[in-house]
């Protein structure tokens, strides 16, 4: 079964324990935006330099969701869920305040662990085997300073 989401409700519900109270039984389309979204982003932002490291040209081999560690995009997914799902509830809302103080809180905080999680580095089965070699748990590159 492929991967279509990175969190689901009861992930949300840890976070926000009254979000399937909002009037709205179930946040399936915003799980998918966010997935669409955090995906978009890891190709531009981080595979296209790292499949060159690993040897992979980016543009005959796709970036794999089924291949990346879900368990380290869990919050993130979360965070740009309950971004989308207020944003969602701030259209015609007379609550469309409070709301909106929501979505950016929840956008502050997915930009935050997006910076944090390309930083450290995030991990990828290259080989397609259903673990994460040492190798395959990626550090992120180390700039030196090289004096003349």
């Amino acid at each position: 079964m492929a991967v279509t989401e990175y969190s689901t409700d009861d992930d949300l519900v840890k976070i926000r324990p009254n979000i399937l109270t909002l009037g709205v039984s179930d946040w399936e389309e915003q799980h998918r935006e966010a997935f669409s979204i955090i995906n978009r982003v890891l190709i531009s932002r981080w595979y296209r330099e790292v499949a060159e490291d690993n040897d992979v040209d980016w543009r005959t081999t796709e970036f794999d969701p089924e291949l990346v560690d879900v368990d380290q995009l869990l919050r993130l997914s979360c965070y740009k869920t309950l971004e989308l799902i207020y944003m969602y509830l701030m259209k015609d809302s007379p609550e469309a305040d409070g709301f909106e103080r929501q979505m950016e809180l929840f956008a502050t905080k997915y930009n935050n662990e997006l910076s944090e999680l390309l930083a450290l580095g995030i991990n990828y089965d290259w080989d397609d085997d259903d673990s994460f070699a040492s190798d395959e748990k990626y550090q992120p590159r180390q700039r030196r300073l090289v004096r003349c």
